[in-house]
């Protein structure tokens, strides 16, 4: 810790005020107010003036991207919520503010004893006294290396108060946001809140590091501004130079809070355009392969690059106010403020009794008395200037305090039961119940206060099954959430295991176990997958022989064999298929055994015998099963069958079973000689009165009763027919609902051979990976992109032109501060009086420079920023280089590294050009400056010093580039667990899993905060060093400099002129030293700050290089595929793979030498089954070009990326359309999610007449929602142009009916359809499929149901679970079926009638 600054940052002109009579004086004081004022104000008004110029625009933003309700425009809420939150703070930090606070007194009273050295140093050069000098300079050399300590100490000590409010202001949160399943309510429910993990993650450590900062310097300044005052007192018996600091400070601070900016308002609002953008990015990342296959990346590009200009728009106007309101503030605070602290130093010294002596002990007494004079006004003033100015980082810190708050008040108001969102309040009751499931009068109403079940009387006993069943979007599943506490119960009452007060975890407890359609599947261990949601601790570690047992009756033994085994941590949710994942969550189901177990449609994605397997199994487990699905195949397994329409309507029906049931016991009887007729306990009739029918909705419930029925009927014909033998031995007959129909094998995969090891070792995602490189090259990479841009140049060297303006009037102010002590030496009021007009100029250009050069660095960061992302963006956002980086190259974290990893790069970044080029120029004209004083001795001093502090420094500097790579490699850990948990928020609420998801992220909190209170103690060692060598040690030698100069002179020295030019030279000479020092400081602390920059630098060099291998084998991939399609002759418009090894990205090989064409047009549609992970998915991935190609051929007409563009351009029908597995919606209105992944503004301009063709687009888009039965979502949702969550509004069903309303809109040559109508019931499954070979779209179907046979006339079958053999079967009229002549395959006779 240095002494405060001797030198006022203006030259005097408060000399001529102490000349002029009080009137006058008075007058110029008031007009130079006036003229600051003045100044202040026209800022003020030109501000404004542009606010309301962009009010309206900004508002319409705002209002068309929703928000939160708590939002406000001003900044009085941000200063209300950081009010709430500092007792808290202050409470948790009590201890260390104190220690903070005698390190504060501590600091002070040795800068006030250092401040007093350095006028002893100064009196003892000026009169050339060695020894007295030598013992002055020892004691001040002992006191530096202590201050040394006690600055590094202090911002330790800081560090960890910072910490601590991080971690304090995260429990909080983590406390509110785990329990009572308020992480799913707030984002899916309630929805007032957007980016919850946006303000955990982001907003709280910004607002704990800002407040611990601004923490420490008011501390500070309350310390020296109480010390100082009672030293001016003290020695000036009086208290009129601290009242006139006081009033100056705080009359100035109070009206530039008046007149500032909104600025807590655009700091907000930059937080929340910051947040959309990094969702964006998030959600591509999490949706890269539905993306992939909808080739959608344009218009999700495009999203992306729109929210990234908000970003930077936004910001920019941000900087521009802050640089105007900067130059502003600084001149009024800091250098017409250093007018006044002039005034105050230089007047006592012309006419008050600290006026000279005329001896030379008198003069030299005189500049002692002046060095801690001049010390203790300038810390007295820096002290209050602190403490008025505040108010624009108050503002600042107001707006993250505010944004935490709002995300507090909301999840206390969830938690208290209140209305929730637009909800009205919950009036019903959960009750608990011991051995049953009941509703009573239980209306479920939406988020969105739509009715979908009224007055529910239901009661499901231990060992009745019951099945739920109805149309998409009726409330099924919503009906369990309601059960489960995710949704609150409107009205009525619900009896269930574990309900009432009792149930703290949430969800549906130990007793009612959930089993989701898509499984959630933690990252870690098969031992953890199983047990979830439990705590996988030793007690429940599930032996390895159960455990064997467990995984074999899934089908699933052989994840035993990877690498790693049951403990290995793996991302499950990448490594298995849908299917893998269905049986792994029925895996967990059988280790928990429950009493009742909810279904929602678990097992879509496996095959009907392993679904039947499943049922059976869970029956002889003597579990209660509640089942959501459309499969017919389950109405044999229930009693009871619960339909619902979707408006309100529900109805009873008995099961199969039950059914079944009652045959049989009549049949018994009968034998017996006589018929019990009567019902069973709590057996429905077949309709109850709250039936459905009559309804808009109603007919759609009783066609999907009518198929489970039905399919019931064809369950029992097929299985009469299983015991006839086949015809011929090649030719399989076809049964469970496809009889009728037999296929023949007509090719097959050839015996492996050896030439399958060379492809399993081939797997190009090891490629993909980041090379080692040093850091070195990674600095060239990423500035090779910073310098491609031409404005570069320009930028730089305006930074570089404003440092040397700034250097050279630094040195011009540094002789005149040396000349204005010359004539008080001399008393020479004329002379002084003639520097007045040079120091106003000074005043005003250092006012306008010091706020520029923020500026310029903090333009430079944010167009470095924007260069960074788009030039990533350029590649990234092209092809299927997305869905490369992140899924085959493994780059999971790429959205963290292209938001915030590019962002703080580019801030230290461009902080560092400063840093570099201000010491450059400083010791370019300074070290000339003192080669002319001091000539080649002081050069050899300054040089040796360096050289001995840059080797010091060295020695103790840590591997901050490591340190700083794993800080933020935790970040993103930390952050994207919190993506996770939102992602799956459903499933895991249901689980209730809170408890385990919340200590899993809590873990991964730890882990940062421990790294983090780990480099407090790194940077506490290092910044003691850098402090004594790079800021202490310089003074000492400055002043060794000093002595060696005075005893250099010759002369009369008791001439007041020769000591005047003297004291000038000399005041001079410990300016220019210092200023060297301090250039030569910031050098040698710039390994420092290149190192911890290197661990930025390394993970966005990353990032770029992978994104660049991604692009050129996407582009390979893209190319090959052209050349090897030219090579096969005639371009056709068939779909072609020849001899094809499907291979994973890891080397697994799934199918061997694969070889099939599907020609386009009626009755050559194909199905593709197989077991889960035999490798369906892959062929696709293949033959879209996500998969890069290991050798054969694949032919896929129009397939360019541009290709759906190309032809919408064109007006003409696509060649291909995927129908991805996972339903993707879009950012925007439901018309944008039909349409896409074109715009409108690509369809209308080819497609439909000029004037009316946005009413003909809207006419077609409703004919073609009455088609997909999605027509009652206009008027649910609000029209086309509503803009909504579009997958959170939509259940899976419907989102899956809207991806088939794309595909009907496109009108593609073919459909690559991925068991994407596995959510859909029967009868609308057939009607889509109908409909699309009714618009001649020849289907490409992968598939595990069985109904779908009749659909298609080849069936490619993979055979085994990724051992490498297919099959391809034709599918025909079956021989044995004479009754069956005239049934077409391509179109087979289903009709139904459309009621929508």
């Amino acid at each position: 810790m240095s002494a405060p600054s001797t030198h006022p940052p203006s030259a005097p002109l408060g000399g001529l005020l102490a000349l002029l009579p009080v009137g006058k004086k008075r007058r110029l004081i008031g007009g130079m107010a006036l003229v600051a004022a003045g100044a202040c104000y026209y800022q003020h008004a030109k501000a404004q003036a542009r606010a309301r110029r962009r009010r309206q625009a900004d508002g319409a933003r705002a209002g068309s991207k929703g928000g939160s309700p708590g939002k406000r425009r001003g900044g009085g809420g941000g200063s209300k919520a950081l009010k709430e939150l500092l007792p808290l703070l202050l409470r948790v930090a009590g201890r260390k503010v104190l220690v903070i606070a005698l390190l504060a007194v501590a600091r002070t009273a040795l800068s006030n004893r250092l401040a007093r050295l350095q006028g002893f140093l100064f009196r003892a050069a000026f009169l050339r006294r060695v020894p007295l000098f030598a013992r002055n300079l020892s004691e001040n050399l002992v006191l530096c290396g202590v201050a040394a300590a006690l600055e590094a100490t202090s911002r330790s000590w800081v560090s960890y108060m910072e910490l601590g409010w991080r971690r304090f202001l995260t429990a909080r949160l983590h406390g509110a946001y785990f329990a009572d399943m308020t992480y799913y309510k707030l984002s899916y429910v309630d929805r007032r809140i957007d980016s919850p993990e946006q303000r955990i993650c982001e907003d709280v450590p910004k607002l704990a590091s800002g407040l611990a900062d601004l923490t420490r310097e008011l501390v500070a300044a309350t310390v020296d501004a109480a010390f100082y005052a009672w030293q001016l007192k003290r020695y000036s018996g009086t208290h009129r130079y601290t009242a006139a600091i006081l009033a100056y400070v705080f009359g100035v601070g109070s009206f530039m809070a008046v007149a500032s900016p909104n600025f807590g308002g655009l700091f907000k609002k930059q937080q929340a355009l910051e947040g959309v953008h990094r969702q964006l990015q998030t959600r591509l990342r999490a949706n890269a392969e539905s993306v992939a296959f909808y080739r959608g990346i344009a218009r999700e590009g495009e999203l992306l690059r729109s929210s990234f200009r908000d970003v930077i728009q936004h910001q920019a106007r941000v900087l521009g106010k802050q640089w105007h309101f900067g130059m502003v503030q600084d001149f009024l605070l800091k250098y017409l403020g250093a007018t006044v602290a002039v005034y105050l130093i230089i007047g006592p010294f012309f006419k008050g009794h600290m006026r000279p002596e005329n001896t030379v002990q008198g003069r030299a007494q005189m500049l002692s008395n002046m060095r801690y004079h001049t010390s203790v006004i300038i810390s007295l003033f820096g002290a209050m200037g602190t403490l008025g100015s505040s108010s624009r980082k108050l503002m600042k810190l107001g707006a993250y305090a505010e944004r935490i708050r709002e995300m507090e008040r909301v999840m206390k108001e969830i938690k208290a039961g209140g209305a929730t969102g637009s909800m009205g309040a919950a009036e019903g009751q959960v009750l608990s119940s011991e051995d049953a499931i009941v509703f009573e009068e239980a209306v479920v109403v939406t988020p969105g206060n739509a009715t979908l079940v009224r007055d529910l009387s239901l009661r499901v006993p231990a060992g009745t099954n019951l099945l739920v069943t109805g149309p998409n979007g009726a409330g099924k599943s919503s009906l369990f959430r309601v059960l489960g506490g995710l949704w609150p119960l409107t009205r009525g009452r619900i009896y269930k295991p574990g309900g009432g007060s009792d149930d703290a975890e949430g969800g549906l407890s130990h007793d009612i176990f959930y089993v989701p359609q898509r499984p959630y599947v933690t990252q870690g261990s098969l031992q953890e997958q199983l047990i979830y949601p439990l705590p996988a601790t030793a007690e429940r570690r599930i032996p390895d022989d159960q455990l064997r047992q467990l995984l074999r009756t899934v089908d699933l033994e052989h994840l035993l064999d990877r690498d790693g085994g049951a403990e290995g941590a793996v991302n499950w949710g990448e490594v298995l298929s849908l299917g893998e994942q269905q049986r792994l969550g029925m895996a967990r189901l059988f280790y928990h055994r429950p009493k009742f177990a909810i279904l929602d449609e678990c097992t879509s994605g496996v095959t009907v015998d392993m679904e039947e397997r499943f049922c059976e199994l869970v029956k002889d487990m003597g579990c209660t099963c509640v089942t959501i699905s459309h499969r017919p195949a389950l109405m044999a397994f229930h009693d009871l069958v619960l339909s619902l329409d979707g408006e309100g309507g529900w109805s009873l029906h008995p099961g199969h079973r039950s059914l079944e049931a009652k045959q049989e016991a009549a049949a018994h009887a009968g034998a017996k000689g006589g018929v019990d007729t009567r019902e069973g306990p709590g057996m429905p009739t077949p309709s109850q009165p709250d039936s459905c029918s009559g309804k808009a909705r109603g007919s759609d419930a009783e066609a999907v009763l009518q198929g489970m029925t039905a399919g019931k009927r064809r369950r029992q014909r097929g299985r009469g027919k299983q015991g006839r033998d086949a015809q011929e031995e090649a030719e399989e007959e076809l049964g469970d609902g496809n009889e009728g129909f037999s296929e023949l094998v007509i090719a097959r995969a050839p015996p492996a051979s050896a030439a399958d090891r060379r492809l399993q070792a081939w797997a190009p995602r090891m490629g993909l990976k980041p090379a080692k490189l040093s850091s070195i090259a990674r600095w060239k990479s990423v500035l090779a992109i910073l310098s491609g841009d031409r404005q570069w140049l320009v930028r730089v060297s305006s930074v570089a032109g404003v440092v040397v303006l700034r250097t050279l009037l630094q040195d011009r102010i540094a002789n005149l501060n040396g000349r204005s002590v010359d004539l008080v030496l001399r008393q020479d009021l004329p002379g002084f009086v003639r520097l007045i007009g040079v120091s106003v100029l000074q005043s005003v250009a250092s006012a306008v420079l010091a706020p520029s050069l923020r500026h310029v660095a903090d333009m430079l960061a944010l167009n470095w920023r924007a260069r960074l992302t788009r030039s990533a963006f350029a590649k990234y956002l092209v092809g299927n280089t997305f869905y490369t980086t992140s899924q085959l190259a493994g780059m999971q974290d790429i959205d963290q590294r292209l938001t915030r990893d590019i962002e703080r790069l580019c801030d230290e970044l461009a902080a560092l050009i400063p840093t570099m080029v201000k010491p450059v120029v400083d010791i370019a004209w300074f070290s000339w400056q003192l080669w002319r004083l001091t000539g080649r001795r002081g050069m050899l001093i300054l040089y040796l010093y360096t050289a001995l502090g840059w080797g010091s420094l060295r020695a103790v500097t840590p591997d901050f580039g490591g340190l700083l790579k794993k800080e933020l490699a935790l970040e993103g850990n930390f952050r994207n667990a919190h993506g996770r948990l939102r992602t799956h928020a459903e499933s895991v609420a249901f689980f209730g899993g809170g408890t385990r998801e919340g200590s899993q992220i809590t873990a991964a909190f730890a882990q940062l905060t421990a790294h983090l209170r780990a480099l407090v103690g790194h940077r506490w060692a290092y910044g003691t060093a850098d402090d004594f060598f790079a800021k202490q040690l310089p003074h000492n030698v400055t002043w060794l400099l000093t002595l060696l100069y005075a005893l250099d002179q010759t002369g009369d020295f008791g001439d007041t002129a020769v000591q005047g030019a003297l004291v000038h030279r000399l005041r001079y000479l410990a300016s220019v030293v210092t200023q060297n020092f301090s250039a030569f400081g910031e050098l040698l602390a710039l390994p420092k700050r290149f190192a911890e920059i290197s661990g930025g630098i390394t993970r966005v060099s990353e990032a770029l290089e992978v994104i660049d291998k991604s692009a050129r084998l996407d582009a390979t991939t893209t190319a090959a595929a052209a050349h090897r399609a030219n090579e096969g002759g005639k371009a056709t418009e068939s779909i072609q793979l020849r001899e094809v090894d499907v291979v994973t990205p890891v080397g697994k090989l799934l199918a061997r030498k694969l070889d099939l064409e599907v020609q386009p047009g009626p009755g050559r549609s194909l199905l593709v089954t197989g077991p889960n992970g035999s490798g369906k998915t892959s062929v696709f991935r293949m033959l879209a070009g996500l998969w890069p190609l290991p050798d054969g051929l694949v032919h896929c007409p129009g397939s360019a990326a541009a290709d759906l563009a190309a032809m919408a351009a064109l007006g003409e029908r696509p060649a291909v359309f995927y129908v991805p597995q996972k339903p993707y919606t879009t950012p925007g209105t439901l018309r944008d999610q039909v349409l896409y992944p074109l715009a409108m503004a690509q369809i209308m301009g080819p497609r439909y007449k000029a004037g009316s063709g946005r009413d003909d687009l809207d006419a077609e888009l409703l004919e073609l929602m009455g088609v997909v039965r999605l027509r009652y979502l206009l008027e649910r949702e609000g029209g086309w142009d509503a803009r909504k969550e579009w997958g959170e509004v939509l259940s899976l069903g419907e989102q899956q009916r809207l991806g088939m309303a794309r595909l009907f809109f496109h009108r593609p040559l073919f459909g690559v359809l991925d068991e994407c109508t596995n959510a859909t019931s029967v009868d609308i499954e057939e009607q889509l499929y109908q409909h699309a070979a009714s618009l001649g779209i020849t289907l490409i179907t992968i598939t595990q149901r069985t109904a779908l046979v009749k659909f298609h006339n080849r069936e490619l079958r993979m055979v085994g679970e990724g051992e490498g053999d297919w099959e391809l079967r034709e599918i025909h009229a079956s021989r044995l079926a004479g009754t069956q002549e005239g049934k077409s395959v391509g179109a087979p006779r289903v009709h139904f009638k459309d009621t929508t």
